[in-house]
């Protein structure tokens, strides 16, 4: 069940994400500069807001408070939880440097 139009949206986003990416190129200075976010309090504060919105798409989208509305807040939650707990096991298996920006970035992800 495509639930709040996700696959048309996410369809849309990946196809327009491939082409920009194919007609930019790399980024310049990729692979030899430090990409980092230069001030990381505004990234976690972006990803938390992102994730917050997620809820009220995701639960908002039932229309009503019922049964469909909490299983989709309850989906968002514990799919944004274990994608970012993931993403740190992850860097801490490979790099044994795991990070807040990795956190925040398997959670986006």
């Amino acid at each position: 069940m495509d639930y709040a139009g996700g696959t048309v949206v996410n369809i849309n986003a990946g196809t327009e994400a491939l082409v920009t990416c194919l007609v930019l190129g790399k980024r310049v200075g990729f692979g030899t500069e430090n990409m980092a976010p230069n001030n990381l309090v505004y990234s976690v504060i972006g990803a938390s807001l992102l994730w917050v919105g997620w809820f009220g798409f995701n639960a908002g989208s039932a229309v009503t408070a019922g049964y469909n509305a909490g299983m989709a807040a309850a989906a968002t939650a514990i799919a944004t939880a274990a994608a970012a707990i993931a993403w740190i096991a992850a860097a801490w298996m490979v790099r044994q440097t795991p990070s807040v920006l990795g956190m925040i970035s398997g959670a986006v992800a």
